[in-house]
């Protein structure tokens, strides 16, 4: 039998498999979906074995399909949403929900615990040491929530939510991310890959080792931290009770991965300095690597972690709420598109998201003045984990029959993306050494196969954006599985991807959204509504507009 390896990407809606053979091409893929559990607003959460189940059923499907194609696994790599917290009991039994990394219900305690590392471990341990914020939706703020509970449990509180967690924190002895936890089932091993730690808000990361004085300080030191492995290293093999469960080979090696966005800048071929990769799926992220040394924020906006490549870093800026906009319209606004789509798919395979996407080509560039703010689920780099979104601008001119109503609410959506994700790209920019730009940005994730949003990327960032052949973290994972099996190395891996199209920014519309961006979207989440409308009708007044406009009537 031929040697096929598989990468799984534990997400936040499912769980996707892809696997390749030795020259990379993909051979086999499956996704199995599970619950996401939104108890509050600005809260998230999910049940580990649901999890599980949804990873056991996909790797299962995969190798069901792989035999019957004469292929057997060789070898298994994961990744999976970033900084979602699973605690664990001795015994390494997950305990009550994991916590999502767009979960905002740990802010207050994510501000204390930032002044108690300054005031106890010095002003710049965040900076130098860390090189992270100490971010409410990561997995350190949420383990510091959990053991807030347990203390007001403990002094009379019966507040559900206090009690749900103090019965937690009394049996929790460690902690790992969704990816680790099914490493854990298939392997008996306790592990995380070195991204995972820098995930955490409790990584040292220039000394590459968990910082104990910030478990010690923080009050969460009970906690005995999982070990470290570099990406692509070798965790151990797949047991035989595991085996038999999802179709197996008992000894197969798990491989060391790391997170979806990294993944992803594996998958899209980005590995050197001076490329990005913009993944645009449930969030939008922009990573960029940057050698390995941190370039650290000094407003601490975007983050520092560990890549795929052992001992390289990257610099990561994210904005939560990306492609959930579209979906908040589809969902809640836009039923009749679901409807369409869904009625079409009886006879031609139909994306509701691609019906919206189309629908907002029919509106102008600026949306006719109306203007998306993203933060549906909160941001990190504007330091709001409670934030919310909105749309700006909104005027009686939409409820005329030519004006396309609907298709300005959308094209506003992905306009708001890209100026919030080109927010990330600015702060980035400003940090890559002396002489280094940006060549290029590469584009990946479900909302690439879009080529109205990756045209509109390439006018908002004013950057050569293009499409690859990968299009996942999974691909990735795949890759880095590889990898890990000796069939080629990570730069090999890396050259497997190829540039499927280029996007090139388009003079008129590229001019008219430097203006939009400057002008009105930058800044515009501290500034008062009479202020952002006064900034979107200067824009809709400039020459600028006007070239946009009339390019957009010519290529209607």
């Amino acid at each position: 039998m031929m040697d096929a390896y598989l990468g799984v990407d534990v997400g936040t809606q499912s769980v996707k498999g892809r696997a390749i053979d030795g020259d990379g091409r993909l051979i086999s893929e499956a996704s199995t979906e599970y619950p996401l559990y939104i108890p509050r607003p600005g809260w998230t959460e999910q049940d580990p074995g649901e999890m599980l189940e949804a990873a056991k059923m996909t790797i299962s499907t995969i190798s069901r399909d792989l035999k019957e194609k004469g292929y057997r696994i060789k070898a298994l790599c994961f990744t999976g949403q970033m900084h979602t917290m699973i605690l664990l009991d001795e015994a390494h039994k997950p305990l009550g929900m994991a916590l999502l990394w767009n979960d905002g219900r740990a802010a207050r305690e994510a501000e204390e615990s930032a002044q108690i590392l300054k005031r106890e471990l010095g002003d710049n341990f965040l900076l130098d040491v860390i090189c992270n914020d100490f971010l409410a939706n990561w997995t350190g703020a949420h383990i510091v929530y959990v053991k807030k509970r347990y203390e007001e449990w403990k002094e009379g509180s019966r507040e559900v939510e206090d009690e749900r967690w103090a019965r937690v924190w009394e049996k929790a002895h460690t902690f790992l991310t969704p990816r680790d936890l099914i490493v854990l089932y298939l392997t008996g091993e306790l592990s995380m890959d070195f991204c995972g730690g820098s995930e955490t808000s409790l990584l040292d990361i220039p000394a590459k080792r968990w910082s104990q004085e910030a478990f010690r300080v923080l009050g969460i030191d009970k906690l005995i931290p999982p070990p470290l492995f570099e990406p692509g290293s070798v965790i151990g093999e797949v047991r035989k009770e595991a085996a038999q469960e999802v179709g197996l080979e008992e000894g197969v090696i798990v491989v060391a991965g790391a997170g979806d966005c990294l993944a992803g800048a594996l998958a899209g071929g980005v590995l050197d300095v001076g490329q990005m990769l913009f993944t645009l799926g449930t969030s939008g992220v922009a990573v960029a690597p940057i050698g390995d040394k941190p370039l650290v924020d000094p407003q601490l906006r975007t983050q520092v972690h560990f890549s795929t490549v052992p001992g390289k870093l990257v610099n990561m800026g994210t904005v939560n709420g990306a492609g959930i906009g579209l979906r908040f319209f589809r969902d809640v606004l836009g039923l009749e598109y679901k409807g369409l789509a869904d009625s079409l798919s009886r006879k031609i395979p139909t994306d509701p998201y691609d019906l919206l996407t189309r629908r907002a080509a029919m509106a102008p560039p600026g949306s006719n003045g109306v203007m998306f703010s993203p933060y549906l689920t909160g941001d990190r780099i504007l330091k709001s984990p409670q934030g919310r979104g909105a749309w700006y601008g909104i005027s009686a001119y939409l409820l005329e029959e030519g004006s396309n109503g609907d298709a300005n609410l959308i094209r506003a959506i992905l306009e708001g993306v890209c100026f919030a994700v080109r927010d990330a790209i600015e702060i980035i920019k400003g940090l890559l050494p002396k002489g280094v730009s940006l060549s290029e940005i590469r584009m990946v994730g479900g909302g690439a196969r879009s080529r109205f949003w990756v045209q509109l990327a390439a006018d908002v960032f004013g950057q050569r954006v293009c499409t690859t052949t990968a299009e996942d973290a999974s691909y990735g994972m795949a890759l880095l599985a590889g990898v890990g099996a000796g069939a080629f190395s990570i730069e090999e891996a890396a050259g497997k991807i190829k540039v499927v199209q280029v996007y090139e920014p388009r003079a008129p519309l590229q001019a008219f959204y430097e203006k939009l961006y400057k002008e009105a979207y930058k800044g515009h989440y501290d500034r008062s509504q009479r202020e952002i409308d006064e900034a979107i009708l200067s824009c809709l007044s400039s020459k600028e507009y006007k070239e946009a406009y009339e390019f957009w009537l010519k290529s209607a």
